[in-house]
């Protein structure tokens, strides 16, 4: 039987970064609830923080405290989107769009949404408690 071959030490270097990005997708798709608190703590209270996949651990690209009575625009990113209310007693309401349609999702206080492939259009906070 032959030796197995010598992998040179640029493609285990190229390898580690794609091992580490697929990581990444994962985690974003399918985070625990302690990821939520990961990022509650990058995105500081009061705040509603918008997060894409380059900067899903720490660097948000939004973020909105300003309790209003219509939506407030987000500046467009497509990709990975995650959403992050810290809030404790405000729901947000985050208007994306998704596979072609424009949907509204209401994210409860202490909350986190991700939308694998979409568009955030707007954000509204409002002082209720409940969704």
């Amino acid at each position: 039987m032959a030796a197995p071959k010598k992998v040179p030490s640029r493609w285990k270097t190229r390898l580690a970064s794609v091992a580490a990005a697929a990581a990444g997708v994962l985690a974003m798709t399918g985070a625990p609830p302690a990821a939520a608190d990961d990022l509650g703590s990058t995105c500081p209270y009061p705040h509603v923080c918008f997060y894409n996949a380059l900067d899903y651990y720490g660097n948000y690209f939004q973020r909105y405290q300003d309790v209003t009575s219509t939506y407030q625009s987000v500046p467009a990113r497509n990709g990975y989107l995650t959403v992050v209310n810290t809030r404790n007693d405000d729901v947000a309401y985050v208007r994306y769009i998704f596979n072609g349609r424009t949907e509204v999702r209401c994210m409860p206080p202490s909350s986190t949404f991700t939308v694998t492939d979409g568009r955030a259009t707007g954000i509204r906070i409002s002082t209720s408690s409940t969704c």
